[in-house]
């Protein structure tokens, strides 16, 4: 049964056809069992805590498609991602802040759906290379107060395509950069890397050896 199992994964990873799922060995709803099989630590896992507001924007129309993308707002990370990130949470609750999550986990399809939107590198995926957020290793955050529940002031809306969301950018209040400055120590101290033009996205350190994912929240959920 296990060679079995190890004969399943081969053909994932490295099987080839002409199609991008193909050619990147797309993990689905069809093959994710056999995926989990072989190595249980390649499944996504739901992120839950008291310490965090989700906040998946695309699960609205306020993004930057200006439609709803996502039929479910729900948050999957690489079980790896997941206990980092309740990490970061708990620093963060000492100074009593808390995490917003824009975005984690991302079907493959809705890559390639940016991608037709957007053929910019610096801020949606090339669906020839997949998304760390495919991979469910690469998160997409901000702060807010754990009192008030008031966001904290960052330099820029979430998706804002410009300059001044990089992380080197100076165009920002001292309040802004104070903010950033706290999220990127909390994230980087705990696995994360930052990623030059989004000042909120994350890649967990490792993300490579991740299986890119084309798994419907749907059928996650279940």
């Amino acid at each position: 049964m296990k060679l079995r199992n190890v004969i399943l994964l081969a053909l994932l990873f490295f099987g080839s056809a002409n199609s991008l799922f193909a050619q990147l060995n797309v993990i689905s709803d069809f093959n994710y069992d056999s995926l989990l099989n072989v190595n249980s630590n390649y499944g996504l896992v739901p992120f839950k805590s008291d310490l965090i507001r989700e906040k998946i924007m695309y699960a609205t129309d306020n993004n930057f498609t200006k439609k709803i993308v996502y039929d479910t707002a729900a948050v999957y990370l690489s079980l790896d991602a997941r206990n980092a990130l309740l990490r970061v949470a708990e620093m963060l609750k000492s100074l009593n802040v808390g995490l917003v999550i824009y975005d984690a986990y991302r079907p493959y399809r809705y890559t390639v759906k940016f991608w037709e939107i957007i053929h910019d590198d610096r801020y949606v995926a090339d669906p020839k290379k997949g998304s760390r957020h495919n991979r469910g290793c690469a998160v997409d955050v901000g702060l807010f107060d754990l009192k008030t529940g008031q966001f904290l002031d960052m330099p820029t809306a979430y998706d804002d395509f410009s300059e001044k969301a990089s992380v080197s950018s100076k165009d920002r209040t001292k309040l802004q950069a104070k903010n950033v400055e706290l999220l990127q120590k909390a994230m980087t101290c705990n696995g994360f890397q930052l990623f030059a033009t989004e000042w909120w996205h994350f890649d967990y350190e490792g993300w490579e050896k991740y299986p890119i994912y084309d798994i419907s929240f749907q059928d996650l959920n279940k």
